[in-house]
């Protein structure tokens, strides 16, 4: 294991954010809190941690500690989920009743520094930062809190002092490096500046949009505005489009050159944000959050910082949080579209379809050029089965493009979905024809053009070959395995075809297709008992209306005569039907 490695773990043991965030108690101390009365609200906080809900395990450990107020561990573990919650203020009165009975906890000295910071009370910051043992927070987070003390102070020998430390940072280097040149440029050392930028791309910071927006800021002001716009560009290529960039590559296109940012609470709240990033990025959804919601304490007016609060959540599962988040989001902020996407996402997932479709048709109504809400429209309503309306929706979207490109296979893809599904092969086929040019043979196309070919029994050769190749891409996927045992059993090779489908139901054993397939081929081999067994199977795993009254069938009268090939002369083009 590397140092970094150690130097994250122990960061993660520090500021005391751990999955489930599950306290572990003695026996004895639970009968404690049973004899108090308080057990439930105990057992309560457990499980809200557990369901990644720490708004209610804070209030529920408050009751806890009326129990008994000098618990260390609940104290912590309020503290704790306060943090993750958000409300920094209680978690800053958790933190000071922790250090009256632990002095050096460094996440309470942490919580101290920073609320005395945001309050412009720098001496207590220091004192809050001088008081933490050291360790990893001080390569990370300590540096980066004192450069920001000391250019709110005026002190030009710490500020010097601060930025050696980021520059050696080794964790999280392009944060640290973004930071310290974003401090220099603030002083006027633009070659200083510069250098630390590129350092910190060389370090991989191009891959993170705090990283991209800064830097290409940074390239405007200098009058580099094609190497800014580069930068952009590369983004935008690599992620999903953001507004954030956009308006960016607008300014640029605009001659407009974006002013810097001086203020050091919104700076210091930028370096818990890019930190955010970087822990997301990473999958390390808890530290993520604290470290975000750290950054919406200190610039709440910050949309990014609120976007990102409702990504964290969503990831957690955490609906109502999400769309709180997004929701802070006002008509003003540059992602205000983008989050009222997420928004209608959040309230599908709530069960409140009827809302989310009115709030998507609201957003398009404004702003009819708008694709992500179109698309979403459009994804939510085949999501639903309301194939008609969601054909209407990429319709729109569809017309909206200036000039195809490989990126817009996805549309092509889903409206071709649609049209298959409200019985218009003609054009659901040219649309999956179309988004497989476009996508260069994606395997989900693949797939979803052969599977239809095969189902409906024309082209069976080219549909075999083509889901072969979808299969060799994603030899795991058992939706594709599905289809190549399919193709095989309606070219009635049945024992190639069971082969297939026994190691799809493998891959997928709850799905009420492949079952369903399974039981098809087996009654054609004459295991009719076994065939049934898979078809009772398929019904319990929930299949569409129309599967499950064609099971039903199957089950009280098997499968019929195996289908005759229809005469070459029927057919539309070469290949094999039935």
């Amino acid at each position: 294991m590397s140092w970094k490695q150690y130097a994250l773990i122990g960061l993660a043991l520090l500021v005391m954010l751990f999955a489930g965030a599950v306290v572990v108690l003695t026996s004895q101390v639970q009968h404690f809190y049973a004899d108090k009365g308080v057990a439930g609200s105990y057992l309560a906080a457990r499980q809200a941690a557990k369901n990644n809900d720490p708004l209610a395990a804070g209030d529920y450990y408050q009751q806890v500690l009326l129990a008994n107020p000098q618990d260390m561990t609940i104290l912590q573990a309020t503290m704790q989920a306060q943090l993750l919650a958000g409300t920094i203020r209680e978690a800053q009165v958790s933190a000071t009743r922790v250090l009256e009975v632990l002095p050096n906890n460094r996440q309470a000295l942490l919580l101290q520094a920073i609320t005395a910071f945001e309050a412009g009370d720098y001496s207590r910051a220091g004192r809050s930062l001088n008081e933490m043992p050291r360790g990893p927070m001080s390569q990370l987070l300590e540096p980066n809190i004192r450069l920001w003390i000391a250019i709110a102070q005026g002190d030009t020998s710490r500020q010097e002092q601060a930025l050696g430390q980021l520059a050696r940072a080794s964790s999280f280097a392009a944060v640290s490096l973004s930071q310290a040149a974003h401090a220099l440029e603030i002083s006027g050392q633009i070659e200083a500046a510069a250098a630390h930028f590129n350092r910190a791309a060389q370090a991989g910071g191009l891959r993170f949009l705090f990283f991209t927006k800064s830097f290409g800021a940074f390239l405007e002001r200098q009058g580099k505005g094609e190497e800014a716009a580069k930068i952009y560009q590369f983004y935008q290529s690599t992620h999903f489009f953001d507004p954030h960039i956009q308006a960016a590559l607008e300014r640029v296109k605009n001659g407009q050159t974006p002013p810097i940012e001086t203020d050091e609470v919104i700076n210091l709240s930028l370096a818990f944000l890019a930190i955010g990033e970087v822990m997301m990025a990473e999958q390390r959804i808890e530290l993520a959050a604290a470290y975000t919601q750290l950054a919406f304490y200190l610039d709440p007016g910050n949309d990014q910082t609120s976007f990102q609060l409702g990504q964290l959540a969503a990831a957690q599962q955490h609906w109502r949080a999400a769309e709180h988040h997004y929701g802070r989001i006002t008509h003003d902020d540059i992602m205000f579209r983008e989050a009222q996407v997420e928004r209608a996402q959040i309230l599908n997932e709530l069960g409140a379809t009827e809302t989310a479709i009115a709030l998507l048709n609201g957003q398009i109504e404004m702003y009819p050029d708008h694709q992500a809400s179109l698309i979403a429209l459009g994804d939510l309503y085949r999501a639903h089965h309301r194939f008609a309306e969601s054909e209407k929706a990429y319709d729109q979207a569809i017309n909206n493009l200036a000039a195809e490109t490989t990126d817009d296979w996805h549309l092509y893809f889903a409206r071709g979905i649609a049209r298959e599904r409200t019985g218009n092969w003609r054009q659901a086929e040219m649309d999956l024809q179309k988004a497989r040019r476009l996508s260069n043979d994606e395997p989900h196309v693949l797939n979803y053009l052969g599977y239809s070919w095969i189902d409906k029994g024309i082209y069976l050769d080219e549909g075999l070959k083509i889901i072969e190749q979808a299969v060799a891409k994603k030899p795991q996927n058992g939706s594709f395995v599905d289809s190549l045992g399919w193709a095989y059993y309606k070219l009635g090779k049945y024992e190639k075809a069971l082969e297939i489908l026994q190691r799809a139901g493998q891959l997928e054993p709850t799905d009420p297709v492949v079952t369903d397939h399974l039981g098809d081929v087996l009654w054609r081999l004459g295991r009719e008992f076994e065939a049934r067994y898979q078809w009772r199977k398929a019904l319990a795993f929930e299949p569409e209306e129309a599967d499950r009254k064609a099971i039903e069938e199957k089950l009280l009268l098997g499968l019929g005569p195996v289908p005759k090939a229809k005469p070459e002369a029927f057919m539309p083009r070469g290949g094999t039907a039935i």
